[in-house]
């Protein structure tokens, strides 16, 4: 009876911090930040015409706001604020209800992480996504944690939820579908061979599910984004190569495009400047009755140039993890102000954004910027899970490891841009697996141990290595 009635006050603390940070968020961040890409979507929700260059699923819920009577940013900031902590506290209270109270706090502290606070009033596609994955993770941890299961109506919320994420954001199926399936217990499959033929197919099914949604359900026009990624490997391999020219263009501007440094393996934006080299992305993505597909001249231009390739991707994998860079690379931090719109969406730099923006920018520069870090301590977590006996902490943990290391595994070969809010899935799954291990009887500490050690020294190198680096062409 004591202990029931102990909990219960654990659970009511818990719910009171939840709403506090809630409001708290809310109150700093109000009226929430604008961006370019948020502008864009809320244009098209205005306009009732949708594009499938920005999640048309983000603009289309934005409609449903507006058509009821939301305006402006208040219902989209309420529902990431919302989703996040209301996800954070149902996180806290299943641990709460498991017997770790200690842990139970625990996440509500990482929740705190400035890194992460620093996005969340930036209403776009990454902090949709991490607020339905947090929520979804929430709800079940409030069920399974304690050892229960989940009731109908809970899992078609968290399916929601992740056919949301996995909607909003085109490279979150490399999280969503992992995570469904260890929350699955994968259906029963048990040698690692099939699982993994399981994810591979169930990987490409919501893909392909995806494209009548964009298009169909939600009438998105096709915009060419598909082409990104393609432009992106073949001027990569045609500078590494090096070729003569990529397919599209000519020796003569290709050379142009080189003496412009159009290719960067920091990211694929060169190519969408109009100003710069947004000409020749055109003429190599562009298809007609002379060009093949440009993914027909993709796997082609691959295909021929495998080591170039490579070369390409592991130069964009450098800058995306944040390697061997400077310690100030770009676009790590969030913007403290919203673009200028006629819509007045989001409001002016206050002293609390800008103050939370420059914590977060000096943290960056320290390994806890640094997502190859993040990836070896939950590659570490999820090793040390591994080895812990059968229990709720572990498998949530093991779902959440799994989840954002398969994420971060994917920018090896579908990234076109190194910003780190790419990387908040994996810094939060991070977070959470951690408080869970924390939470498992019967760790194995040699495992432990060396997890630690890894990511101890993973830190020490990733401090010799920004701090010798050259600065990345841009």
């Amino acid at each position: 009876m004591a202990r029931r009635t102990e909990q219960n006050a654990s659970l009511r603390r818990i719910a009171l911090a939840s709403l506090l940070l809630f409001g708290l968020c809310l109150w700093t961040m109000w009226p929430g930040v604008a961006a370019y890409d948020t502008l864009r979507q809320y244009e098209q929700a205005l306009a009732g015409q949708y594009d499938d260059w920005h999640p048309p699923v983000m603009a289309r819920l934005w409609a449903l706001t507006l058509a009821v009577g939301g305006r402006g940013m208040l219902p989209m900031l309420l529902l990431q604020l919302a989703g996040y902590w209301a996800g954070i506290g149902l996180f806290a209270g299943g641990l709460a209800r498991s017997g770790a109270p200690r842990a139970a706090f625990a996440s509500l502290l990482v929740a705190l992480s400035p890194i992460l606070l620093n996005w969340l009033p930036v209403v776009v596609k990454d902090t949709q996504m991490i607020a339905a994955l947090v929520a979804a993770t929430g709800i079940v941890a409030w069920y399974r944690l304690p050892g229960g299961r989940l009731p109908w109506a809970a899992v078609a919320l968290v399916a929601l939820l992740l056919g949301y994420a996995a909607l909003v954001r085109a490279n979150a199926v490399f999280a969503v579908v992992p995570f469904a399936l260890m929350l699955a217990g994968w259906g029963g499959v048990r040698r690692w061979w099939a699982r993994a033929m399981v994810m591979g197919a169930a990987t490409i099914l919501v893909i392909l599910v995806s494209d009548p949604i964009n298009h169909r359900l939600f009438a998105a026009e096709r915009s060419g984004v598909t082409a990104t990624l393609p432009v992106f490997d073949m001027v990569g391999i045609a500078h590494f190569a090096p070729l003569a020219a990529p397919p599209g263009l000519t020796p003569a501007e290709w050379a142009q495009a080189e003496a412009r440094h159009c290719y960067t393996p920091f990211y694929w934006d060169p190519f969408a400047d109009r100003t710069r080299c947004g000409t020749m992305g055109d003429a190599i993505a562009a298809e007609d009755d002379t060009h093949p597909s440009v993914i027909h001249r993709w796997v082609a231009t691959i295909a021929a140039h495998p080591i170039a390739y490579a070369e390409h991707r592991l130069a964009h994998l450098n800058a995306t993890l944040r390697i061997a860079t400077p310690a100030a690379e770009l676009s790590s931090v969030a913007p403290s102000k919203s673009d200028a719109n006629p819509d007045g969406l989001g409001g002016p730099q206050t002293r609390g954004l800008l103050d939370l923006k420059t914590l977060a920018a000096a943290l960056e520069r320290t390994p806890l910027g640094v997502p190859a870090v993040w990836a070896l301590l939950l590659a570490g977590i999820f090793w040390t899970l591994l080895a812990t006996p059968r229990q709720p902490a572990r498998e949530l943990g093991l779902a959440l490891a799994f989840s954002g290391l398969m994420m971060t595994a994917s920018f090896a070969v579908v990234s076109i841009a190194s910003d780190l809010r790419y990387h908040l899935w994996l810094i939060v799954a991070a977070n959470l697996a951690a408080v869970l291990l924390a939470a498992c009887r019967g760790v194995d500490r040699g495992r432990l141990g060396w997890a630690l050690g890894v990511t101890v020294a993973a830190i020490a190198i990733s401090v010799v290595l920004r701090a010798t680096a050259g600065p990345l062409a841009i």
